[in-house]
């Protein structure tokens, strides 16, 4: 179901989204102080990609192992016995039963022992795979990736007065504060991993979006301060999920799942596989239909005969200009005009009605 969030915070992340800027308090011993957070730019990711590679060739002049030879060791010595492998495995096909039953209560009090369960054997992995992970540290690639994530964090962090925290790169691998710059490090991750789907999801079917989503679609107009080529990860999965909804909201309406089913992301999923499914089916039957029409074993129908009415849907290729207006229009064959009704108009959901009486 829906996320719960005030409507500061719905302003806040979808500000932070849309500008791509977060602001962030920095808490450390002898220190705090306020960071603004932005996703690195294109430069800056390949100049963080160049860091990573010069540091695995030095790393490897070093002598230190890759992850590979560290995974061989490892196996060699039954640092992770079998019999742990076999319990993350088991562990494994608990949980996705678990999300199957989850996927299947309705109930509130009834999730929650499901929510728990799923949590308890989530950690027995992880405490399972953290047996073999500090020999990991000692590798290559974590040295490498290290370099780069230094990088990265330096050149994400900005002033709240505009500008760089640290002028230089150079500053900030010689600040003084480590403790400091740990946490900036740490809180810099979080943020680089960008926001969970599921709030993506609730941001990208809220009012306050989706007014500038509509409106950018009708006019063309620019939704975010990055081109198309520069966009943060955030910014492409809200655009992703936008569009999903939009074509849900763009369904006929004896098509289209409840607003209930909307907002529970597992619900949904559910439905519009279902839905793509029985279309596919459709189709498939169609296509059956049509070969049978060209061998002259049927008659092959235009939609265009089916009455002097035409309810469009965004497949139409004059879907823009007419959806949200009622005029007449040549059919595909020239022969007669047919009247343009907005698939959600209350005209269009009276002819269904009376269709279905008959």
């Amino acid at each position: 179901m829906d996320e719960e969030f005030s409507f500061q915070e719905i302003e806040e992340i979808l500000e932070g989204i849309l500008n791509n800027r977060k602001l962030v308090k920095i808490e450390a011993p002898d220190i705090t102080d306020f960071i603004v957070f932005s996703y690195p730019e294109a430069e800056e990711i390949l100049h963080s990609r160049y860091i990573r590679e010069r540091a695995l060739l030095e790393a490897k002049k070093e002598g230190l192992p890759s992850v590979e030879d560290i995974t061989r060791m490892l196996s060699e010595r039954d640092v992770i016995t079998e019999d742990d492998q076999q319990k993350m495995k088991d562990l494994e096909e608990q949980i996705v039963a678990q999300r199957r039953l989850l996927q299947i209560t309705k109930i509130a009090g009834r999730r929650k022992p499901i929510e728990e369960a799923i949590e308890r054997y989530a950690k027995e992995i992880d405490e399972l795979k953290a047996k073999g992970d500090n020999y990991y540290y000692l590798s290559q690639e974590r040295k490498a990736d290290e370099e780069s994530m230094l990088y990265l964090a330096w050149a994400a962090s900005g002033s709240i007065d505009g500008g760089r925290y640290w002028n230089s790169f150079a500053d900030f691998e010689k600040e003084t504060d480590l403790l400091f710059r740990i946490q900036v490090i740490a809180d810099f991750s979080v943020f680089n991993r960008g926001l969970p789907t599921k709030t993506i999801r609730y941001m990208s079917r809220h009012s306050l979006w989706r007014i500038r989503y509509v409106a950018a679609l009708k006019t063309g107009g620019s939704l975010f301060v990055r081109g198309l080529e520069d966009l943060t990860p955030d910014q492409i999965n809200l655009l992703y999920w936008s569009n999903y909804y939009q074509s849900i909201y763009e369904m006929m309406p004896d098509d289209q799942p409840d607003d209930d089913v909307i907002k529970d992301d597992e619900q949904l999923d559910q439905y519009m596989e279902a839905y793509f499914k029985s279309r596919q089916q459709d189709r498939n039957e169609g296509k059956v239909k049509r070969r049978g029409a060209a061998s002259g074993k049927g008659k092959k129908l235009s939609a265009w005969e089916k009455g002097d009415e035409l309810i469009i849907t965004p497949a139409h290729p004059e879907y823009m200009q007419m959806a949200y207006s009622e005029k007449r229009v040549k059919s595909l064959d020239g022969a007669s005009d047919v009247e343009v009704l907005a698939p959600n108009s209350k005209r269009a959901r009276n002819k269904r009605a009376r269709h279905k009486e008959r």
